[in-house]
C-alpha cells in the first residue's frame, strides 16, 4: 500500500517539476541557441582587435 502511494507521489513530482521547467524555459529566447559559437568568437576577436588598434593609435598621438 505504502509503496503504491510512494510511487504515485514520485510520478506526480516528476510530472509537476517537468511542467514547471517548461514554463520557466519558455521565457528564454531561442536566438541564443541558434548562433554558431565559432562565429561569435570571431566577432568578439574582431571587436577586440579594433579596440586594441584604436587604443594603440590613441596612445601614440
Amino acid at each position: 500500500m505504502w509503496l503504491a502511494i510512494g510511487l504515485i507521489v514520485l510520478v506526480l513530482g516528476v510530472v509537476i517539476s517537468n511542467i514547471m521547467l517548461l514554463k520557466h524555459s519558455s521565457k528564454f529566447s531561442m536566438k541564443n541557441f541558434n548562433q554558431d559559437p565559432i562565429d561569435n568568437a570571431r566577432q568578439r576577436l574582431e571587436e577586440r582587435e579594433k579596440n586594441k588598434s584604436k587604443s594603440d593609435s590613441d596612445s601614440e598621438s
